[in-house]
């Protein structure tokens, strides 16, 4: 529910009222990639004490990669329930094995791309299907499935993905991966810097806000990982 508005929130509230069982809500505030926010006291709805419950129990991500992603978000903190602020570095416990989180770094762009093209080749068309190359924007996206397609690796973008599967690495960006996992992830250029004139370099409410969603972002990009997460940067001088 953390990208429910809460209009749309203060609407189911209105179709169920206060009914036993009437309305069951899930979310993870960790993976709120829009801005703003709400409570859900605010849509009237009382969740505390034995009405709400914290689930901690992670059956998607291996254990390296959940710990290299919480490590992203461990200094934001989070209300999983009304009251119970909850910071980055919470409490989980994995259920899916160890698995592998890949960092390369290389010193020029063309370098980064081809490390990305080897990454994926070493996978083997086998595995492409279950693969994705996830980016932040729709632009970083089509160059992507532009370097990809030149490489000889087969690649469908997530508009086209209908979840039936098909063969070829998954191209999207952060946003349009949400609700999705595949065993194999690749974020290239995962932690370049804001883009000029965003006003990030000011330390006000705004400017934090923008900083913790990015970071949350990426979170989301990172646990859409099961078995290798690989993340690759560009050194800048």
């Amino acid at each position: 529910m953390q990208d429910l508005t809460l209009v749309g929130v203060r609407l189911l509230h209105a179709l169920v009222g206060d009914a036993d069982n009437g309305l069951l809500l899930v979310g993870d505030g960790q993976q709120a990639v829009y801005p703003g926010g709400f409570r859900l006291s605010d849509a009237g709805i009382d969740v505390r004490g034995d009405r709400g419950q914290v689930l901690r129990k992670n059956y998607r991500n291996a254990k390296d990669i959940l710990d290299a992603a919480l490590t992203v978000v461990a200094e934001d903190s989070f209300d999983d329930i009304d009251g119970t602020p909850t910071t980055g570095r919470r409490d989980v416990d994995p259920a899916y094995g160890d698995g592998r989180v890949i960092r390369c770094t290389t010193a020029t762009r063309a370098e980064h791309d081809a490390a990305l093209v080897a990454a994926l080749h070493d996978l083997g068309r086998e595995a492409w299907p279950d693969s994705a190359v996830l980016c932040r924007t729709g632009t970083e996206r089509d160059r992507y499935l532009r370097l990809l397609t030149r490489a000889g690796i087969t690649a469908i973008t997530l508009e086209q993905y209908d979840g039936h599967p098909v063969p070829g690495v998954k191209l999207g960006s952060y946003h349009r991966a949400k609700g999705l996992e595949f065993k194999h992830v690749h974020l290239p250029d995962h932690d370049a810097p804001a883009t000029a004139g965003t006003g990030d370099g000011a330390d006000d409410g705004v400017a934090r806000e923008r900083r913790e969603l990015r970071r949350s972002q990426l979170f989301v990009a990172m646990t859409r990982a099961r078995d290798t997460l690989w993340l690759g940067s560009v050194t800048r001088r």
